[in-house]
């Protein structure tokens, strides 16, 4: 099929893409022309994983950044949607049984404090009010963070959609980016399994993919594809109501929230489980990692401390195990900007908050992408900041892995 030649392509179709597409086309010139470009279904692969935790406290004041203008973009397109966007703005209680997860939680009063976040010390009557399901002894501390909600992560993306569309974006699906084609140094276009596309600008918004298509035009991305992966307990509507926070365990390095009837809930590896970026499949369900296929060494090393906050736990039973690729990055902020190939900017390495962080993305890129003034600090982001890397090596996908685990935020 012969493809006429736009201003701005975007390669992929997930929550990144879908959030820079709408971005860009609310920002760009009257006539600019954008495509979206996607190897499947929309929102169908990494984004449909998600746990989807949107959690506003972050200390680096450029990510809490990117999580605002979230809540801003969700704001907005619920004035031209038909429908309002499911978000689920319940809070967060943050539960510390430990000196570690003491001071994390004194941290995140303080940054909260620093972004104007209105945050509450609960008593532990108050604890189990709001989160039957909790247990802790008498010496626990509890905080709660009001703004904070999630949402499923493929109607938000499919909100992104659809705005950018009614803004006259060309969205094509089932459309597989082969390479980026470029003349001299600059990349003017993509080469798909239906012919050749060409673009002023190429936007790569591939997830876990983009590292090997990028890897073609000599980039090296700092990132590896590392495991996410949670279980949602049986339905028990007592200990799990709807309307419940999400709960940040940072001494059980655990989260959950309410997910229909049930508890989703999640526990970061202690061991590195990665994968390989040269030989991601198309189809990424599924995907096995190099150890641990059914997450039964994380369960088992992360049981104690979870048993010990969530009882129940004991006697309940798991109803679905659910495992997905997150793009880490060895310090979990993503890689955002213009590569040193003119011609082609890339938004990936989200390291597991890619849907909370997908307005600010989008905004970010659009802004970059169109030559303006950035809404807020990029050089955090910034592609080269760990020097260079081999994103192949299994020295560097170790060490990516190793910043999940470290993790204790949502």
């Amino acid at each position: 099929m012969q493809y006429p030649s736009t201003d701005f392509l975007i390669i992929g179709g997930g929550i990144l893409g879908a959030a820079t597409a709408w971005s860009l086309a609310q920002r760009a010139p009257a006539g600019t022309r954008i495509r979206l470009v996607e190897a499947g279904m929309l929102a169908t692969a990494t984004t449909s994983q998600a746990a989807a935790l949107l959690t506003r406290v972050r200390p680096d004041p450029a990510m809490a950044a990117l999580v605002a203008q979230t809540f801003s973009a969700i704001d907005q397109l619920n004035k031209v949607l038909d429908e309002p966007l499911p978000l689920r703005q319940v809070g967060s209680l943050h539960l510390a049984t430990r000196e570690a997860g003491r001071q994390y939680l004194h941290s995140t009063a303080r940054t909260a404090a620093d972004l104007g976040l209105t945050t509450e010390r609960l008593k532990l009557d108050d604890v189990i009010q709001r989160a039957p399901w909790l247990s802790a002894a008498a010496d626990a501390e509890a905080l709660y963070v009001a703004e904070d909600g999630y949402m499923d992560p493929v109607q938000l993306a499919q909100g992104y959609i659809t705005a950018a569309r009614h803004l006259g974006v060309e969205v094509v699906q089932h459309c597989r980016v082969q390479s980026l084609v470029r003349q001299q140094d600059r990349v003017v276009g993509v080469q798909t399994d239906q012919g050749f596309m060409a673009a002023g600008c190429v936007i790569c918004c591939a997830g876990p993919w983009s590292t090997q298509l990028l890897a073609e035009q000599g980039v090296s991305l700092a990132m590896a594809p590392v495991r996410s992966h949670y279980w949602i307990t049986e339905d028990n509507t007592d200990l799990f109501p709807a309307d419940s926070p999400m709960v940040i365990l940072p001494d059980a390095n655990a989260y959950a929230r309410p997910e229909v009837g049930g508890l989703l809930f999640g526990l970061r590896d202690q061991q590195a489980v990665y994968g390989d970026p040269a030989s991601l499949p198309e189809n990424i369900h599924g995907y096995l990692f190099n150890c641990d296929p059914d997450g039964w060494e994380c369960l088992e090393s992360g049981w104690t401390e979870l048993a010990e906050v969530f009882p129940a736990i004991e006697h309940l039973g798991i109803a679905h195990y659910l495992t997905g690729v997150s793009s880490y990055t060895p310090d979990g902020k993503p890689l955002l900007g213009q590569t040193d190939r003119p011609g082609l900017l890339v938004a990936t390495g989200c390291s597991g908050g890619g849907i909370a962080l997908s307005g600010g993305i989008g905004r970010l890129l659009a802004e970059l992408a169109l030559g303006q003034a950035p809404f807020c600090d990029q050089s955090p982001f910034a592609l080269n900041r760990f020097g260079d890397v081999d994103p192949f090596s299994e020295a560097f996908r170790i060490r990516c892995a190793l910043a999940r685990s470290k993790k204790q935020s949502g």
